[in-house]
């Protein structure tokens, strides 16, 4: 496998996609290429967008009760008590331990914020999102290119033994919480942060899905007792977690969950990273192995969040957005009456331009009720207003304004 080095561009292996879940496996597979990845020091800026492979798991209900699959990248959460980041003998401990919202930082043993939240009164309160139709171009794309430092591009301790799960260093975990809490952010929603319990679950996952056999015919989600590095744990978080092989770095495959490519029926991954009430999530990675050299588990069905729930959250976002995510499939999530069935028109309002967009109606289940939409006949770009006016909804038309911009 690549290496990933400090400002220099790695280009991963081919990665496979396919959606599972929502799809049961009917017309879901591809194969895809993944991005450039990007990894910078601590003091840098940028960063690009990740590889392409992902599959979503079966929903159970609206706050969802099983994985999501992603070649490169996959995301999942789960309830639980919030606690101090980390998992594993890898990562130091503070004495007394962490409170809620904290982490261990290992050079000093003193505790210090996770990664979107802030100290206020001797606590670690989350940031305020604020309304994203009001921040300023610098203010997005200072959070872009913060979003995608990453700090620890070696983010594994163990032994290298194929069934020795190891530990995530805590490095690792920032920076794959700090690219989460980035895209809530851009969406107008608060942050997420890691519990142990789940992490260590995770990781028992990431282990076990990256010797994953592509050719059983099984779905990740439901690893048999024979399937290589199996646990039970680590089977048991594959059937509530988003999975992803190929990322090269555990915060990289979060852009793959959130482009969700190859999951045009579902965008499963991404309606749960931006699920307002989204609760404390389980981070695992492991490298080596398999055909892809690494696998993600993201444990993301926690629906205890208490942050800010907007009346809808669009991807790409009302106000300024970085071109990038501009140029996904877009998607509005609300739980106002009729979003599956809605209608959408985008006006480029530069030139009064009605434009045609590709409507697909998803499967729900995922989070909140969406629906998503792809440009035909046009692109998108930076410097233009495009402004969404979604229709047949129960509490009458909403409309944004999407400003899409190059952040450098």
């Amino acid at each position: 496998m690549l290496a990933p080095m400090r400002r220099t561009a790695v280009t991963s292996s081919f990665i496979s996609l396919f959606a599972i879940g929502a799809c049961f496996w009917a017309g879901c597979s591809l194969i895809t290429g993944a991005d450039g990845l990007v990894i910078e020091d601590e003091s840098a800026g940028g960063g690009g967008s990740g590889g392409k492979s992902t599959t979503s798991g079966t929903p159970t209900g609206s706050t969802g009760s099983a994985g999501s699959t992603v070649t490169t990248g996959a995301g999942g959460t789960s309830t639980g008590p919030t606690g101090s980041g980390g998992t594993g003998s890898g990562n130091p401990t503070c004495n007394p331990p962490c409170g809620a919202n904290q982490y261990c930082e290992t050079s000093t043993l003193t505790c210090q914020c996770s990664p979107g939240f802030i100290s206020q009164n001797g606590n670690c309160a989350p940031v305020p999102p604020g309304d994203p139709s009001t921040r300023t171009v610098d203010e997005v794309c200072q959070k872009w290119s913060q979003g995608h430092i990453v700090t620890t591009p070696d983010p594994l301790d163990a032994s290298g033994q194929d069934c020795d799960a190891g530990t995530l260093k805590q490095g690792a975990i920032n920076d794959t919480l700090t690219r989460i809490n980035m895209f809530r952010w851009l969406a107008g929603l608060g942050p997420t942060n890691d519990n142990p319990t789940m992490n260590a679950g995770a990781q028992l996952c990431a282990n076990l899905e990256a010797w994953w056999d592509f050719s059983s015919g099984v779905s990740p989600h439901s690893p048999p007792s024979s399937a290589k590095c199996y646990t039970a744990e680590g089977a048991s978080f594959a059937g509530m977690s988003n999975i992803a092989w190929g990322s090269q770095n555990p915060a990289q495959a979060i852009d793959q969950f959130m482009e969700d490519w190859g999951n045009e029926t579902t965008m499963g991954h991404r309606r749960w990273i931006v699920n307002p009430p989204l609760s404390d999530v389980g981070i695992g990675y492991w490298r080596t192995g398999g055909q892809y050299g690494d696998a993600e588990c993201l444990r993301v069905f926690g629906g205890g969040g208490s942050g800010p729930n907007p009346t809808f959250v669009g991807v790409p976002n009302q106000g300024y957005v970085p071109l990038e995510v501009a140029q996904w499939t877009w998607t509005f999530h609300s739980n106002v009456g009729g979003v599956p069935n809605a209608q959408i028109s985008v006006l480029r309002v530069d030139d009064n331009a009605p434009l045609t967009v590709k409507v697909i109606k998803l499967n729900q289940g995922y989070g909140q009720d969406s629906i998503s939409w792809e440009p035909q006949g046009f692109q998108v770009e930076a410097g233009k207003t495009y402004r969404v006016t979604v229709s047949g909804l129960s509490g009458g038309d909403i409309v944004y304004d999407v400003k899409p911009v190059t952040c450098n």
